[in-house]
């Protein structure tokens, strides 16, 4: 069994410890934040530290870390927990559940999240720390970069690609063979038929792009 630590202590480090919890070959042994969200959590009966004490308590090399953190700024605030874990030495752990059905052969990418109902069909690249939610299907050659949020229902379609910090929301479709520019934000059940351009908005079932920016759209409303 596994010892592992969640990066996160809120609400989808609530969902990832209770998927965890019923998988025999994790431990879930406590969890680590940045100092300043110490006492926001939400994760009960877990031994949370913060990101100054992390190697005291949970040394390199003695448990493994599974990204349990949101989307927030455009995955931002979770790439850069990644990457400082990273240069700590921490070894990030890719988290497949067993209702999760992964038929690619590329290896997934560091720190990947693929939830229960899941499809990942052959020939399928995802990129480290991205988290595809419950029933999402990842077609046949299509590829998820980075730091990527898929939610639950989601159709990335045959040889699309979805760039790296962009945000999919639930039930949205990205047709075969499109390129999804990064920092993009794909509302729910968005039909996307025509390449995005990095840091838009594409929210309406039409999927038109909004006027705002990506980042304006995080600012001013949130994802």
């Amino acid at each position: 069994m596994k010892k592992v630590i969640l990066a996160g202590n809120a609400v989808t480090a609530e969902i990832l410890k209770a998927y965890l919890d019923s998988d025999d070959r994790y431990q879930v042994v406590g969890a680590v934040v940045d100092d300043d969200f110490l006492q926001s959590g939400t994760v009960a009966d877990l031994h949370c530290v913060g990101m100054s004490g992390l190697a005291d308590r949970f040394p390199a090399g003695s448990v493994s870390v599974v990204m349990a953190m949101g989307y927030n700024d455009l995955n931002r605030v979770r790439a850069s927990m990644f990457d400082r874990l990273k240069v700590a030495g921490y070894a990030i752990e890719t988290y497949v559940h067993r209702d999760a059905r992964v038929h690619t052969r590329h290896p997934l990418g560091e720190g990947a999240i693929i939830l229960p109902g899941a499809v990942v069909e052959p020939h399928v690249r995802v990129g480290a720390n991205t988290s595809v939610w419950c029933n999402v299907t990842l077609a046949h050659h299509s590829q998820v970069g980075e730091h990527c949020w898929i939610a639950s229902g989601s159709v990335i379609s045959g040889k699309a690609q979805v760039s790296r910090n962009t945000f999919v929301g639930v039930n949205a479709t990205i047709v075969n063979e499109l390129v999804v520019g990064e920092f993009c934000v794909i509302g729910a059940g968005a039909l996307i038929t025509k390449n995005t351009k990095a840091n838009s908005v594409h929210l309406a079932r039409s999927a038109e792009e909004w006027r705002y920016t990506a980042d304006e759209y995080v600012k001013f409303f949130g994802v």
